[in-house]
């Protein structure tokens, strides 16, 4: 992949995940988070082994299973339960702070531990810079009733988000070795099948759950999930953690909200304020001077 196609292929993942808070939000709203969750992967999980075996490319897989299996774990079950979970009882503005801030703040430390990135203080000025504009973006929306449930849906998102960035740069040998599809899939099939258990467990969904994909907010989201944010942006995500590294990869975190407020002003005619402007400003500074370093990793 050129550098070109990559940033082409990086703002198109950056579109897609800064949407996934609406869809997310819609399902959430009228189907138990965690159940809505394990539907979202469930599906992605066979259409995205399917697309693999058409490839040309071998599903099945040997020698890393286990491997499989733990990352599924980490980037998907432990991951989205929890936010799913916690996007219930916190709003929209409020989680998104604590999931993007700490995305690239987790990702960039655990990969220079790990020896995925080398540690970079222009990387750790851009991470930095990055938070400080998520700030700025949504300090008029970063509020949070001090109730047990808002508090205990914010924990919940900050241990669904640091798993994300364990299971990302866990990620980083694997998609080296396997196709994007396959890895995608049988995170997604893996991943959805211990979020199935979770809700099962948690939530108790029966076949009347499954009503709620009658109302089209509902299927719409569903589908922009599975089609959208799984089936082509966690793909994407694969092939940067590859070419550019988990920081550099995870950047996207300071571009989609930008993206998200300006398409909602566009689209939506919701209000946009100067505060916003600024923070995104500082946000594609931010992703700017990270990815200058994207030649510089192991």
């Amino acid at each position: 992949m050129t550098r070109g196609w990559a940033i082409f292929f990086f703002a198109v993942m950056c579109l897609i995940w800064g949407l996934t808070w609406i869809a997310i939000r819609a399902g959430v709203e009228v189907l138990p988070p965690v159940f809505f969750a394990a539907c979202r992967f469930l599906a992605a999980g066979p259409l995205l082994l399917a697309m693999a075996w058409f490839a040309g490319h071998r599903v099945m897989v040997r020698g890393c299973g286990f491997k499989i299996f733990y990352t599924a774990m980490l980037v998907n079950t432990i991951c989205y339960g929890p936010l799913f979970w916690g996007l219930r009882y916190v709003p929209t503005g409020f989680s998104a702070v604590i999931n993007l801030s700490l995305i690239p703040v987790g990702v960039f430390l655990i990969a220079v531990l790990a020896g995925q990135d080398r540690f970079s203080w222009t990387r750790m000025a851009a991470v930095a810079l990055g938070v400080v504009g998520l700030f700025v973006m949504f300090q008029g929306r970063a509020t949070i009733d001090p109730s047990p449930e808002a508090l205990a849906g914010a924990v919940s998102i900050v241990v669904g988000t640091l798993s994300f960035c364990l299971g990302s740069v866990l990620t980083r040998p694997l998609a080296r070795e396997l196709p994007a599809f396959v890895l995608a899939g049988w995170h997604c099939v893996l991943g959805g099948a211990g979020l199935a258990i979770v809700s099962l467990f948690l939530e108790a969904p029966t076949i009347s759950s499954f009503a709620g994909f009658l109302q089209p907010s509902v299927l719409a989201g569903w589908a922009f999930l599975v089609l959208g944010g799984s089936i082509v942006a966690y793909t994407i995500f694969l092939r940067l953690l590859v070419a550019w590294g988990p920081t550099a990869a995870s950047g996207y975190s300071f571009v989609s909200p930008a993206i998200a407020a300006l398409v909602g002003a566009i689209v939506l005619s919701e209000r946009y304020t100067a505060a916003e402007g600024v923070g995104a400003l500082i946000m594609f500074s931010a992703t700017f001077l990270m990815l200058r370093t994207t030649g510089r990793r192991p």
